[in-house]
């Protein structure tokens, strides 16, 4: 048996024996980038479809609408986590096999990129002991206990309507551009008592909760669980991490972060002033750049950057702003969809242009003392180069 990340294969991953995460339309995931956890295709469909899950998809949530036509399939959090479809990834990651599911990470470092199967490996490194997991692990991939480490959408409520994105995962999306026969809204997580109970039953258990949207500080669930963590003592021992667009920050929320082991926030930054904008439609970056002004003194705080053909040629306005700022950048979350924001499908000549352009950023980086930026930006030339214009 292989430790995620020692002598790594390209499929081991942890977050199968560690992790659970649940979408803002109630279907489980190995992770927030399953490609089975994507059902887009419904959503554009003029009458109401029969919400089959896909084939390797984990299962449903009780409030799904996925649930009439996946029956045998509707788990709770503990189901979910021993569900068919993940013992068959521990199986096959323990054979050395890729999973279909998993393409997301495996396209992201053959294109130069930093996948989230590194990260998290990486992450989880120095924090499980990861061979103890494997050994506990069943031949037929059942893992005794509780995921130590969710992430839970809790809706799809937002305040934005961001170019790349679209609906059910933002209600903003939704109120515009939505079937008649769906709500805007979505929340399959807030009546389901059996999910309640089993996170107040297991709250001590866990060790990280990962929030985002939707937008999360809009979320009543999200404010929900905090409380119930902070109510069972589990809180202390807890690791919070967001996504958050920051154009909404509750004044009251710096209180309840106090109970927490640790709190960091992943603010979505995709260019200053009339480029960030554009880009998150319904955004003032005025507003945006208080909030992170505000937060950095009470939480860590980074900007989460997606490079994009909109905003590949204003990455150092972005650089620039983070370093007046004090505060960290994460430009590893290319954009792949849609395809045509993709900076990889670019025209010839607006790839060379934005070549020249990242690697004079990159030099800056390094004048600067940033070798963790110009490595970022690095990627992201690796990334643009791969691709072709279909």
């Amino acid at each position: 048996m292989r430790h995620p990340g020692e002598h790594d294969n390209g499929v081991m991953c942890v977050l199968p024996w560690v992790h659970l995460n649940a979408s803002v339309d109630g279907v489980w995931g190995r992770c927030c980038v399953d490609s089975a956890l994507s059902h887009d295709e419904l959503y554009q469909l003029a009458e109401e479809p029969i919400f089959e899950l896909h084939s390797d998809a984990l299962g449903c949530a009780a409030g799904s609408r996925f649930t009439s036509a996946n029956p045998d399939r509707v788990f709770g959090i503990e189901g979910a986590f021993n569900s068919p479809n993940l013992r068959r990834t521990r199986i096959a990651m323990l054979a050395g096999d890729r999973v279909s599911a998993c393409a997301y990470c495996y396209r992201r470092e053959a294109g130069g990129g930093e996948s989230y199967r590194q990260k998290m490996n990486a992450w989880f490194a120095e924090r499980v002991d990861v061979p103890e997991l494997l050994r506990r692990t069943a031949p037929d991939g059942t893992l005794p206990g509780f995921p130590i480490f969710l992430d839970i959408r809790f809706g799809n409520s937002c305040n934005l309507r961001c170019i790349m994105c679209s609906y059910p995962v933002s209600s903003r999306w939704g109120l515009d551009r939505h079937p008649s026969w769906a709500p805007a809204h979505v929340d399959p997580y807030r009546d389901d008592e059996e999910l309640w109970a089993t996170l107040r039953q297991h709250a001590t258990d866990l060790r990280r909760v990962y929030f985002a949207g939707g937008e999360p500080f809009l979320q009543s669930g999200h404010f929900k669980l905090l409380d119930l963590l902070v109510e069972t003592g589990a809180a202390g021992k807890i690791d919070v991490v967001y996504n958050s667009n920051l154009t909404i920050l509750p004044a009251h929320i710096f209180d309840q972060f106090e109970h927490f082991q640790s709190v960091g926030i992943g603010a979505s930054c995709d260019g200053t002033g009339e480029v960030f904008e554009r880009i998150r439609t319904g955004a003032t970056w005025d507003a945006f750049a208080r909030n992170v002004r505000i937060a950095r003194e009470h939480v860590r705080l980074w900007l989460q950057v997606a490079p994009q053909r909109d905003n590949i040629m204003h990455i150092g306005e972005i650089v620039d702003f983070a370093i007046a700022e004090g505060v960290g950048i994460d430009l590893t979350n290319f954009v792949h969809w849609p395809a045509e924001l993709s900076a990889c499908n670019m025209l010839p000549e607006a790839k060379e242009a934005a070549a020249r352009y990242l690697t004079d950023v990159a030099a800056g980086c390094l004048s600067r003392d940033l070798p963790d930026v110009a490595a970022q930006i690095d990627m992201l030339l690796h990334f643009i180069a791969s691709g072709t214009r279909s």
